[in-house]
């Protein structure tokens, strides 16, 4: 079945998730607060919306991909949000990494209106999101979940089931966490032994030998040698990702050192200029503290 889907924000994620749905035969209609990010798009048979509400127009769901909480709401409320658009019953998936309150408000809103809200946000970067093996956390109503289910399956390998919208944020939030701690751990590692005279390239190589070893401690590990810093994720995102796990964290009286120290390094990266480039450049402040290049 050709399903007729609009998507919203076509970014990093955005646009080859759009791309994904195309190849998979989906009739698309596309908006960005920039047009040029969907010029690909377009010329491959995607139609143009000029608002968020026209997406929402005739689909079968509207699929959104944004960077901010403030841009998640800028997208969907308002004369020309999302929610304005949907007819009666329309259902709305949002993909973002955004925060537990932000998706749990939009669910009341949406039900207020007699129209559906599902957080859907995923785990995995653009190669998963090519092959389709990304990992998704499906949250809210079961009738609406149920009807996106046929979408929710030609994006990824895996879907984890939640009765409500902020529970599947909250979850995203704590995949992150991990991301933001592996990434600490592993640049100071690396930074130590090049200090301390010790090929970082050995070092990798015994840990993918051994019990600690992750996907992310190579690639990432490599990408950092190599002096390779093409963005997949930017520091600017970790660092409001970290930032929304350790709101939750406080709003739960729940302690995080560790989130919280990771935190301090993401933001001073981002203040020395490192906001655009992957979130591996992280390993610059340490560098540049200890006056050594990991080579």
């Amino acid at each position: 079945m050709a399903y007729a889907i609009g998507f919203v924000g076509l970014g990093v994620m955005g646009a080859p998730m759009a791309q994904r749905l195309m190849n998979q035969g989906c009739r698309l209609t596309v908006h960005n607060r920039t047009r040029e990010k969907g010029a690909a798009l377009i010329k491959a048979g995607a139609r143009w919306a000029e608002t968020p509400a026209e997406t929402a127009r005739g689909a079968h769901s509207v699929h959104s991909m944004v960077s901010t909480p403030d841009a998640l709401r800028s997208v969907t409320l308002g004369p020309d949000g999302i929610l304005a658009g949907l007819a009666p019953g329309g259902i709305h998936v949002d993909h973002s990494t955004v925060s537990p309150d932000l998706t749990a408000q939009l669910a009341r809103e949406y039900a207020a209106q007699g129209k559906h809200f599902l957080h859907a946000p995923v785990l995995g970067s653009v190669s998963q999101v090519v092959d389709g093996t990304l990992l998704l956390f499906v949250g809210g109503e079961d009738a609406a979940a149920q009807r996106v289910e046929p979408i929710v399956r030609m994006l990824g390998s895996r879907t984890w089931r939640f009765p409500r919208p902020e529970q599947a944020t909250t979850t995203k939030l704590l995949c992150n966490s991990f991301i933001a701690g592996m990434i600490g751990v592993l640049a100071q590692a690396l930074v130590l032994a090049k200090k301390s005279d010790v090929d970082p390239s050995t070092l990798l190589e015994i840990i993918g030998q051994s019990q600690l070893n992750a996907p992310t401690y190579q690639t990432k590990g490599r990408a950092i040698i190599e002096r390779n810093f093409t963005p997949r994720f930017f520091v600017e995102h970790l660092a409001k990702d970290v930032g929304l796990v350790l709101d939750l964290a406080h709003a739960q009286h729940v302690p995080m050192p560790v989130a919280e120290a990771v935190h301090q390094l993401i933001t001073q990266a981002v203040a020395s200029g490192l906001a655009k480039e992957d979130y591996a450049s992280i390993v610059k402040v340490l560098e540049r503290a200890a006056g050594v290049e990991v080579r």
